[in-house]
């Protein structure tokens, strides 16, 4: 009888112990002691629509637990997830050392970056609460250009606009100018005046939202029967970071003026006219 009773006793010990580490662990990061939260340096930086794997396996002890919270991004893999606000989390789960992010929340600026952030806590196996581990995220749109300006329809010799301008969306420099915007003139049979136009080149640079490309200031059509056309195409976009080359809306991919010709008056025709003898 005072065995049963003894093994009772430690079942509900054990029991309690159970409960008290489950409302210490679960819901929220724990609060250690000294409690000295550590940001990380420098902080990163990614593209809207990525998705990123995040891991710190590197310090695991097999049955450690860990919470996640991401703000800025859904967690997709990694452990249950659930919401808190715009807050995505993984409570304390066993060895959930690495999780998976999508970054689908957009800037609300076209240049500037949206502020997220990661961040970790693990409890060790003996129950005790890390330090809340804060991995600050700059989140980018794509390098993006769209060219703004309506085609228009020109006699031949006409002046042109002189520009067209380029929006931009993506990631200035910090120092100089982040973005480049090459193009190319498409033309057959256009002259500005000096010579032929087709297959011309050129890039703009700049480190603001938008920026302009020079247009040949007077468009020639050299064939007298029909319309020709002048296209400027983007070619490449880029911004301040390297992993991309670079993409452009296909509202604003080409900007096309159309050249009418300078068409032959024709032969006066008369009803009489003297003849000679």
């Amino acid at each position: 009888m005072k065995t049963i009773k003894n093994a009772i006793m430690m079942r509900v010990v054990m029991l309690s112990m159970l409960i008290g580490l489950s409302a210490f662990v679960y819901g929220q990061f724990q609060t250690p002691n000294p409690d000295s939260p550590i940001t990380q340096t420098p902080t990163e930086d990614v593209r809207t629509s990525s998705s990123i794997e995040y891991s710190i396996s590197g310090t695991h002890t097999a049955g450690e637990q860990y919470r996640w919270e991401v703000t800025g991004g859904t967690i997709t893999a990694g452990g249950t997830v659930t919401t808190a606000g715009a807050v995505s989390v993984i409570d304390f789960t066993t060895d959930a050392h690495t999780i998976t992010v999508d970054w689908d929340q957009v800037p609300a600026s076209a240049i500037a970056s949206l502020s997220a952030q990661i961040q970790v806590q693990k409890i060790s196996t003996d129950g005790c609460p890390s330090q809340v581990q804060t991995l600050p995220i700059n989140v980018w749109n794509l390098p993006t250009g769209n060219i703004t300006d309506a085609d228009v329809e020109i006699c031949s010799g006409d002046a042109t606009a002189g520009t067209i301008t380029v929006e931009l969306e993506g990631a200035p420099s910090l120092s100089a100018d982040g973005f480049s915007v090459s193009y190319a003139y498409v033309a057959p049979d256009i002259e500005d005046g000096s010579g032929s136009v087709d297959g011309q080149t050129g890039t703009v640079t700049t480190n603001t939202s938008s920026v302009t490309i020079p247009l040949p200031a007077t468009l020639i059509n050299t064939v007298s029967t029909a319309d020709r056309t002048f296209t400027v195409n983007l070619t490449l976009v880029q911004d301040d970071f390297n992993d991309v080359n670079g993409t452009w809306t296909a509202a604003g991919e080409s900007y096309v003026i159309t050249v009418h010709p300078v068409l032959e008056t024709g032969d006066i025709q008369s009803t009489y006219s003297l003849t000679r003898r």
